[in-house]
């Protein structure tokens, strides 16, 4: 796994409780929906090892490339709520996962407010004097169920 970088200690406080961990996620969330990535990146570790496959396509590897994804993606956002609902989630060690479906409600490029659902991966590190980190995020689009025998 990766290494501590200086910056992933002088990010934010420590956060060494999972459950705390996920309630801070779903906070800066919440504000990422409408508009606002500060909060949401100072949970993701800063390493050049981190990953996103963002909802709106594409992917970005390393710190620099994730920061910018993520910046763009918060600014298409605007007067949003968000509802996350976990499926899954566990810790072992220094690794953790969740699963959720996000279920926001938000103002998107300037359009009228329209809901989206997502089904959302994160992968967390436990990262020395930090304490969790996001080191991958995978989201793409809920779609309607297909019936497995037709």
């Amino acid at each position: 796994m990766g290494s501590q970088t200086g910056n992933e200690r002088r990010r934010g406080r420590k956060i060494s409780s999972w459950d705390e961990f996920c309630d801070q996620r779903r906070g800066a969330i919440e504000r990422f929906v409408s508009g606002d990535a500060g909060p949401y990146k100072q949970l993701w570790s800063h390493a050049d090892d981190v990953t996103i496959f963002g909802g709106w396509g594409a992917y970005e590897q390393g710190w620099d490339a994730v920061s910018r994804r993520l910046d763009w993606a918060a600014s298409r956002f605007g007067e949003g709520h968000v509802d996350i609902g976990n499926l899954a989630a566990g810790s072992s060690g220094d690794l953790a996962y969740s699963i959720d479906i996000e279920r926001n409600v938000a103002v998107v490029d300037g359009a009228a407010r329209a809901e989206t659902a997502l089904r959302v991966t994160h992968i967390c590190r436990r990262v020395g004097g930090a304490g969790w980190r996001i080191v991958h995020r995978h989201a793409d689009r809920l779609g309607p169920p297909e019936d497995p025998a037709s």
